[in-house]
């Protein structure tokens, strides 16, 4: 074959062979182009069939989220504009419409600008006037602008946002974003758009000014706004006002024209609108401006401003054009309501609202309010709050009109609150006299200095409870416990006339109010604990509920000076910032429910608009004191009202119909008179003061009156009760010179038998007996104890009480307490100082060898003992066999005229003693036969004639 052949040959079969893998190509490629076809089409049907599960999904989720929602009647959308939350008093009457901190003033459509509509419409929802209540463009225009930037842009329509307001909750869920969207669409097929338009613009948040920390107006609605930032009406907007206004709207916090600052933060370079306040600055908030600027475009770009408008719009200054308003109501909003609004607020924030939710849903929100206001006692206070003539001191001019202060209030001043101790519901409340208008200052929650009403809760409380007793005794006597000045006094007592009154029990104490007793008693705290004194009456106080207390570890610095409340001071209610009516009087309620605190609440229920129960509110308890404890505090204040300083408190005279216990108080300088108290139904306390401290014309007398006159009226319909005792208490007859168990001595005191019934917490009740009270033999004329050389004649058996560390006036220069006169004398009879000089001191023992018959003229005349020349002879009377055994008292009596005289008292112990009694007795020469009667342990046992 040659060369040519084979490579025809060659050619033919490489052709062929080319065609043949031609052929498979192609082939393969439809086989690939066939196989992509059908991976194309199942992942298309597969997306098509997952979308359409997920929009099946999300359509049956939708549709079950609709199914449950409520549906509504938006014909009555106006009255939710006004729907006002409500406070009810306890018996589900009204008390009182929330008066809310936002100010709204209600327009008719017709009333409002074309351009305040239009700039609304520009920036909020621009397809308005053509969507059905939902914008779909808006919806995926947003949707696919979040998932590019990741941004959170909204897509809710005028309707929705309304719906939102009036329908819903603010809460962020998909849930509401569907239910809004199904209300929007509703609204639609319900009201025309002005009429949606109307709704919307007289409800909307504008934002809100705050003058100071607490004080602030919010804007409800255009009409409110305009007043609030332009002090004008609708009308007179410009564009560019009305443009800020819309812009407002996205988020009114952070778009409000307006700014609050602290002083401190106030910069040269801000505009400055207010600056009246001692802490706050109202202030231009410059984010207003790109959001103002924002709206204008979109109103421009929707052909709602010419460009000349548009312009002119951009240049107006807008920051010069602010021009607040506070814009006060003419709403009389009362002590009670504001209180109730505040825990209200304060609790929803505690459930997991924010302020401005919680405070939104009390101002509009429709809840109903539950209180614990008694109507009849709230109407009482109110009515004896405006008498001038339980308030002594209030001054009124020529034509009889009260004499105001600065601040347009009459004075003094006052406040009183009625609190249900076993609850904590507070009754009633009122924090000031001919007072009136929204959120007016509450004296019921300011501290005032407490005065002596402070002792039972500083001092005796925690003595109490630490193991000390109704019977335990203090000395009031002069103590210096000023540091500042250790020569001097400190504290004095009240009683100025009296000055001290030697050893008392702290029942005695608590009746008459001692000063220098409440702080032994805060002194003798540390014997029972190792803390401070004043750690531990903080801590039982706060136990109590005393918020106001200032610690040394967190003083409050003036003037250089740093001031706390850990001192004696404060035990007598000289304290750093004082405490409020609320408080104590709610610190008193824990003695009247058996020691356990309660805290006072002012509601118990919270509904919304729908019925539903939003809040349950039960008060926080906790045990600060036994039962016991409690009862006995109960007892010595009951004490101090039926005979001690709060005796004008008492609502019957003999304090045992209704008894009150409680404790009056009255500052230093007169400048605050208080009576806080309680009877078995309910706890009272009364503040009386001027606003601006000074002195008062009387002190606690007109704080104890005044609560009487209040509590005799609440008290009117009310049967006699008890405080009701509790187990665990004995009753035993203790020395009140002592506090220890009595013993006959006791009985014969000068001043009259010292020996009462205690009230004891078992197992604290006293074992060992008086030692305070003593038997001694003086000399009459001297008052010196007698000795040997007192002549018998001027002898007098007596009772005296001896201190444990006697008492010597000379130290203390000069002042002596009211019981010193039964003091046990310190001094001996001297004869050479004591004797009368018209004979010779007494000579038991003939020692001086007296002779008659030796006279300076040896007149041998007179040979009488130099006794003949006194008036008296003395005698002594031998009384026996005496049978008893053992030891009894014996007790020796003079019978002249049918009258007894008491002469001695002995204690007589057979064994140590003997069987006859020999007491000395004394009489006139020539005077006759003298009876006399010797008891034992009470009854007369002998009867013997002394002739003279």
């Amino acid at each position: 074959m040659n060369r040519q052949s084979y490579t025809t040959s060659n050619r033919s079969r490489a052709s062929q062979s080319t065609g043949s893998s031609a052929a498979s190509s192609v082939r393969r490629r439809k086989k690939k182009s066939s196989a992509g076809k059908v991976i194309f089409w199942t992942l298309l049907i597969s997306i098509v069939l997952v979308l359409f599960l997920a929009a099946g999904t999300v359509l049956g989720v939708v549709a079950g989220i609709v199914k449950e929602i409520e549906p509504i009647d938006a014909s009555n959308i106006y009255s939710f504009l006004d729907e006002s939350s409500f406070i009810l008093d306890e018996d589900g009457n009204v008390l009182e419409k929330v008066q809310t901190e936002g100010y709204r003033s209600l327009v008719e459509y017709q009333e409002i600008p074309d351009h305040l509509i239009n700039a609304f419409v520009a920036i909020e929802d621009e397809r308005f006037w053509s969507h059905n209540g939902i914008d779909i463009k808006r919806i995926f225009g947003a949707f696919w602008a979040n998932f590019r930037t990741g941004s959170m842009q909204g897509a809710s329509t005028i309707n929705q946002q309304l719906a939102k307001i009036i329908y819903l909750s603010p809460e962020q869920t998909y849930t509401r974003k569907i239910k809004d969207a199904y209300y929007g669409m509703q609204l639609d097929s319900q009201l025309s758009k002005e009429q949606i338009l109307e709704a919307y613009l007289n409800t909307i948040n504008l934002g809100s000014v705050a003058y100071s920390g607490s004080y602030s107006v919010q804007a409800n609605g255009i009409q409110a706004a305009a007043e609030l930032y332009f002090s004008k009406d609708l009308s007179e907007l410009t564009h560019a006002e009305a443009a800020l206004l819309a812009g407002i709207a996205r988020n009114p916090p952070r778009y409000s024209p307006v700014s609050t600052l602290r002083n401190e933060n106030v910069r040269e370079t801000h505009v400055v609108y207010n600056d009246s306040d001692a802490e706050y600055t109202i202030v231009f908030n410059p984010e207003t401006l790109p959001r103002m600027r924002l709206v204008l475009s979109s109103m421009r770009r929707l052909n709602y401003l010419t460009e000349s408008e548009y312009q002119a719009a951009l240049n107006q200054d807008i920051s010069a054009s602010i021009n607040l308003n506070r814009l006060t109501n003419d709403e009389i909003s009362s002590y009670f309501g504001d209180l109730v609004q505040r825990d209200v607020i304060n609790e929803l924030e505690n459930v997991g609202y924010t302020r401005n939710e919680a405070r939104q849903m009390v101002q509009s929100g429709g809840l109903t309010i539950h209180s614990t206001l008694n109507m009849r006692m709230q109407r009482i206070l109110e009515q004896e709050f405006s008498k001038a003539e339980n308030f002594p001191g209030t001054l009124r001019d020529s034509e009889g009109n009260y004499i105001l202060d600065e601040e347009g209030n009459v004075q003094p001043q006052s406040a009183m609150v009625i609190i249900d101790a076993n609850t904590g519901h507070i009754k009633a409340l009122i924090g000031g006299r001919m007072s009136d208008g929204q959120k007016i200052f509450n004296r019921a929650l300011s501290p005032r200095q407490p005065g002596s009403a402070m002792k039972p809760l500083a001092a005796y409380t925690a003595a109490l409870d630490l193991g000390l007793t109704a019977g335990t005794v203090v000395d009031d006597i002069p103590t210096y416990l000023n540091i500042h000045a250790p020569n001097t006094p400190w504290p004095r007592n009240h009683y100025t006339s009296i000055g001290f009154y030697g050893l008392m029990t702290m029942r005695e104490a608590m009746r008459v109010s001692s000063n220098v007793a409440a702080v032994r008693f805060a002194e003798m705290l540390g014997q029972y604990d190792e803390r401070p004194p004043a750690k531990i009456m903080f801590d039982y106080m706060e136990q109590m509920g005393i918020t106001s207390l200032v610690h040394a570890n967190d003083p409050i610095i003036s003037n250089g000076q740093a001031f706390h409340d850990e001192n004696y001071s404060m035990v007598l209610g000289g304290m750093t910032k004082g405490v409020s009516p609320l408080e104590m009087t709610n610190a008193f309620a824990v003695f009247a429910n058996q020691g356990i605190y309660t805290e006072p609440v002012t509601f118990t229920k919270v509904y919304d608009r729908r019925g539903n129960l939003i809040l349950d509110k039960k008060p926080e308890r906790s045990r600060v004191l036994s039962e016991q404890v409690a009862f006995v505090m109960t007892d010595l204040l009951r004490d101090a009202v039926s005979s001690g300083t709060g005796s004008r408190a008492r609502i019957d005279q003999g304090n045992s119909q209704i008894p009150v216990a409680g404790k009056t108080g009255t500052t230093s300088d007169q400048k605050d008179a208080w009576f806080v108290g309680y009877t078995p139904y309910y706890t009272a306390g009364v503040w009386i003061g001027h606003d601006l401290p000074e002195k008062l014309s009387e002190g606690s007398r007109m704080a104890a009156e005044l609560w009487k006159t209040v509590m005799v009226r609440v008290h009117e319909d009310h049967a006699p009760k008890s405080f009701e005792q509790p187990d665990g208490l004995v009753r035993v007859n203790i020395c009140t010179k002592s506090g220890k168990l009595p013993t006959e001595l006791c009985a014969l005191d000068p001043r009259g038998s010292t020996v009462r019934s205690e009230l004891f917490v078992q197992g604290t009740q006293p074992t060992d007996y008086c030692e305070v009270h003593v038997q001694a033999d003086i000399h009459v004329p001297s008052g010196k104890l007698a000795n040997e050389m007192t002549p018998p004649w001027e002898v007098e058996t007596r009772i005296f009480t001896k201190r444990s560390e006697p008492y010597i006036p000379e130290e203390h220069n000069g002042i002596v307490p009211q019981d010193f006169s039964y003091e046990l004398p310190l001094q001996e009879y001297d004869p050479l100082i004591d004797g009368s000089g018209s004979y010779f001191p007494f000579d038991p023992g003939n020692s001086w060898n007296w002779d008659p018959n030796d006279t300076p003229d040896n007149d041998a005349s007179t040979n009488e003992s130099p006794s003949s020349d006194s008036n008296y002879i003395s005698k002594t009377l031998r009384v026996g066999p005496l049978s008893f055994e053992g030891t009894a008292q014996l007790s020796l009596y003079r019978v002249h005229d049918g009258r007894r005289t008491l002469l001695e008292v002995r204690t007589h112990q057979i064994d140590r003693d003997g069987d006859y009694w020999e007491v000395r007795i004394i009489g006139t020469p020539g005077s006759g036969s003298s009876q006399y009667e010797v008891e034992i342990n009470g009854t007369v046992r002998y009867q013997q004639s002394v002739e003279f």
